[in-house]
């Protein structure tokens, strides 16, 4: 009788992950065929911001490059729910035709 219960419990683990990869299967399918789904179609129009990297700098502070349209920000974010910004950030190669 154990080993029933044991195949029972171990088939219905096996049943629940089987779903789940079903699942995320589905969503990234979606998500690559994104041209046929309108909901996908729209997220990706809509985004014009972009985290580019971020580091902490202690507990309390982080640094955040982040991109908005063609233009890069320094964030400077605190424990205290302020942002500080550095205005736009020259890339390499603005730099560059700067010194030429």
């Amino acid at each position: 009788m154990e080993w029933a219960l044991l195949l029972k419990s171990v088939l219905s683990l096996v049943f629940v992950l089987g779903l789940l990869l079903l699942t995320l299967w589905a969503v990234k399918y979606m998500e690559i065929n994104s041209v046929r789904c309108r909901f996908f179609k729209k997220l990706s129009e809509q985004r014009r911001l972009s985290v580019l990297e971020s580091r902490r700098i202690d507990a309390r502070n982080a640094l955040a490059l982040v991109r908005c349209d063609d233009k890069e920000y320094l964030l400077l974010l605190g424990a205290s729910n302020q942002v500080l910004d550095s205005g736009p950030v020259k890339n390499e190669s603005e730099v560059d035709k700067n010194e030429k």
